[in-house]
């Protein structure tokens, strides 16, 4: 979850400070569960990093910048695409992420970099893709985000955004959402919600319209993965969204956790009774810098 991936701000005055910590900490708290679960989640990274990197249209020898990397998607799939002759450099908030994707990958491949997206620490016009998948959704201030963005890219490249739609289209978040909340008799925070910030048609593109970009598109993707009734698929995705607030449970809780979830599930068995039918939904939105 993947992913939802994630950055922030880390302005100078005291607000931006505010802005910025809760981002951290909340990512800093989740870096144990995401290095777990990062090589069993590929073959679902892969499900969504294909059509977004052929949207951002990666090429051999390109210079690509991947924003809130994480423990390394999309950029471990970018990096197979620029070849030799390129380079990706992954970047994210919070170091301690980085440290995880350093253990995943060979030196090499990728140059790993500590970075707030609002205040990129690159020389203009050096990049020739950027990409960044759930992740612009957390940053307080998005129009500056693009703007930094805008000034690293070189003339006729191009930026690629992966974000979550609609709450409600997300069965598998959301059937756990609910459960986590309900057993824990607690309310998710204002993070938790951020994930979904544009989820709704036009939301991400029109703050691309208060920027220089030009040529956006937004797309909409739909998936409907079945997976067997008997099996506990979730623990992944549990982990990896809410882990932080499970960590206390004992053995127990867990196993009645567990068995609330596969309890919510059960609107979602097909007629065979083999299966569960789930939805997903995410939208790429892209942009040229033209001039």
């Amino acid at each position: 979850m993947t992913g939802p991936d994630r950055d922030g701000t880390s302005g100078s005055s005291s607000q931006d400070a505010a802005q910025v910590d809760p981002v951290r900490s909340h990512w800093t708290e989740k870096v144990d569960d995401w290095i777990t679960w990062s090589n069993p989640m590929t073959v679902m990274a892969e499900r969504f990093n294909w059509p977004f990197l052929e949207e951002i249209g990666i090429e051999p020898g390109h210079t690509v910048l991947d924003l809130a990397s994480g423990v390394g998607e999309p950029a471990l799939t970018a990096a197979s695409l620029v070849g030799t002759d390129g380079m990706v450099i992954a970047t994210d908030f919070v170091p301690e992420m980085l440290d995880g994707l350093r253990r995943r990958v060979e030196p090499h491949r990728l140059q790993l970099t500590a970075a707030d997206m609002t205040a990129l620490p690159f020389p203009d016009e050096i990049i020739d893709r950027i990409s960044c998948r759930f992740g612009i959704m957390f940053v307080p201030d998005a129009v500056k985000a693009a703007l930094e963005c805008w000034r690293v890219l070189k003339p006729g490249g191009r930026i690629g955004f992966m974000v979550w739609g609609p709450r409600d289209d997300q069965t598998l978040f959301s059937v756990l959402a609910n459960a986590v909340e309900d057993f824990l008799n607690q309310r998710h925070d204002e993070h938790h919600f951020a994930i979904f910030r544009f989820g709704e048609d036009d939301s991400l593109p029109a703050i691309l319209r208060q920027t220089p970009f030009d040529n956006i598109r937004e797309i909409s993707l739909r998936f409907s993965p079945k997976v067997q009734v008997h099996q506990t698929f979730w623990h992944a995705q549990l982990d990896m969204s809410f882990g932080h607030l499970l960590r206390d449970l004992d053995e127990d809780a867990r196993k009645e956790l567990d068995h609330l979830i596969r309890d919510r599930f059960s609107p979602y068995v097909t007629e065979d009774g083999l299966h569960y039918q789930l939805a997903a939904h995410i939208k790429i939105v892209t942009a040229d810098k033209t001039v």
